[in-house]
């Protein structure tokens, strides 16, 4: 079962004790998290005439339709991450050809894998771009898990004068979209909403491409400032096509203060946490450190383009909203074990090695995945946990019928499934308990019977109900 940690909601019942089953039954659970997966990828979608995922984003390169075997997005819910393996939440997205032609297919793909209708969903709006939607300009976009996240509005952050300032005068030459979000089933509340950016800068190196990126970059913070509460939850992410950490662009993102003098919204690069100015991605290096971060090209490493930077809130994890999962972030499919200018389908690639386990219909193993990784992009996605807070459910009753435990759960998260645990020994290890029960819970209150489950030879039972 994933996500133990935060799924545990306290209800521990040693059921021949009747006076404490009483008294749990009428106390509040502990409150808890949830946690989001987020990655940020950048598909290639949009160049030489293809408009639709490659081979190897949701399915294998030599059977492309064959949406039930996986690929690179499923891949990605099958990797153990701090003991916690679950199917993407957030997957901002750059190079589409457009929602249609790129963004729906993706949607199919996950929906199909995991056999659930309607489990991912992309947002309705469609961004834009200066210029055509070809050859590396496609706009960006963003899918999302609509069992988990309720997506609250999708704002273009665009230059004055809208659209029409997209352009290099601007420095914005792909639309930024502004995504909000809360925790599906639950109500809105300011401790549980968080923004998402999803931006694509001007590639290339010279002072004028350094310039346009500089001027996205300010556009981006400036909108943050003026349009966001001052303790916003913020994780800015895309393609920022950088080379070294001193540039003016990833600067204006991790700055205290907004270019309009706003203090607020600064950002943090969890790997580069004390700023250091004097780091290059794009070098030949043997430094691992370095290595692991590169996320273009996958068949040919030598740039670290693609990044998740959130405001300082999130990263310390401060209370009161969504925080960093400390350690999760990082490039999937490389953890530095590949040669500058070398392949992830290398034989020499350990980044998923031992980090795999099955969470979707069929299983699909580290060597595919390098395969995938290698169709379906030239860049690598990179992938980060984070933890929203839920509300504390609150347990209404619960009874012994014969051998039989009923129950009721108040304030639950709609849609969330509940699952009953049981051993004889409280000492044991959470993943060895046995689930003797589950529920999906339809509304806010449910009540829920767990047939058989007392009695015998056991003088004492132990139950942990556990919410996902």
């Amino acid at each position: 079962m994933q996500n133990l940690n935060a799924l545990m909601k306290a209800l521990l019942l040693p059921v021949c004790l009747g006076l404490l089953l009483s008294t749990l039954a009428a106390g509040r659970l502990a409150a808890q998290t949830r946690i989001v997966r987020v990655a940020t990828y950048n598909l290639e979608a949009d160049i030489n005439g293809v408009t639709a995922p490659l081979p190897g984003l949701i399915a294998p390169p030599g059977s492309p339709t064959s949406y039930q075997s996986g690929g690179v997005l499923e891949g990605i819910g099958e990797e153990l991450v701090n003991g916690n393996a679950q199917p993407l939440d957030v997957l901002a997205l750059q190079e589409t050809t457009s929602n249609s032609q790129t963004v729906a297919p993706i949607v199919n793909g996950l929906n199909t894998f995991y056999g659930i209708a309607g489990m991912y969903a992309t947002s309705p709006y469609q961004a834009g771009q200066a210029g055509s939607n070809g050859d590396g300009n496609g706009p960006n976009a963003l899918v999302y898990n609509t069992r988990t996240l309720q997506l609250l509005a999708s704002t273009p952050v665009d230059p004055p004068g809208g659209q029409s300032g997209l352009g290099s005068g601007s420095g914005e030459l792909r639309e930024v979209v502004r995504y909000e979000f809360a925790p599906a089933g639950v109500a809105v509340t300011a401790s549980n909403v968080f923004y998402v950016y999803v931006s694509h800068y001007k590639s290339g190196t010279t002072s004028g491409d350094l310039t346009e990126r500089a001027g996205e970059a300010a556009i981006i913070r400036t909108n943050e400032a003026l349009d966001l509460p001052p303790s916003a939850r913020v994780v800015y992410v895309g393609d920022y096509n950088i080379t070294t950490s001193g540039e003016a662009s990833y600067q204006t993102i991790l700055a205290a203060t907004a270019p309009n003098g706003i203090a607020q919204g600064g950002g943090i690069d969890p790997m580069n946490t004390t700023d250091n100015q004097n780091i290059n991605w794009g070098a030949t290096t043997t430094a691992t450190n370095i290595l692991a971060l590169e996320t273009e090209h996958s068949y040919d490493l030598e740039y670290r383009d693609d990044l998740q930077i959130m405001t300082t809130n999130v990263y310390y994890g401060t209370p009161g909203g969504l925080k960093y999962v400390p350690g999760s972030y990082h490039t999937f499919g490389n953890n530095g074990s590949v040669a500058y200018k070398g392949t992830v389908a290398g034989a020499g690639n350990t980044a998923l090695a031992g980090r795999l386990v099955t969470n979707g219909p069929v299983f699909i193993p580290a060597a595919q995945l390098y395969l995938d990784l290698t169709n379906a992009s030239d860049h690598l996605p990179v992938v980060a946990d984070y933890a929203l807070p839920m509300p504390a459910p609150v347990i209404g009753s619960v009874s012994l019928a014969g051998s039989n435990l009923v129950a009721t759960v108040a304030n639950c998260a709609t849609n969330s499934l509940l699952t009953l645990l049981t051993s004889t020994d409280l000492g044991l290890p959470v993943a060895n308990w046995i689930a003797v029960a589950t529920v999906t819970a339809t509304s806010d209150t449910i009540g829920f019977t767990a047939t058989n489950v007392t009695g015998g030879a056991n003088p004492m039972m132990f139950f942990l109900l556990w919410e996902k």
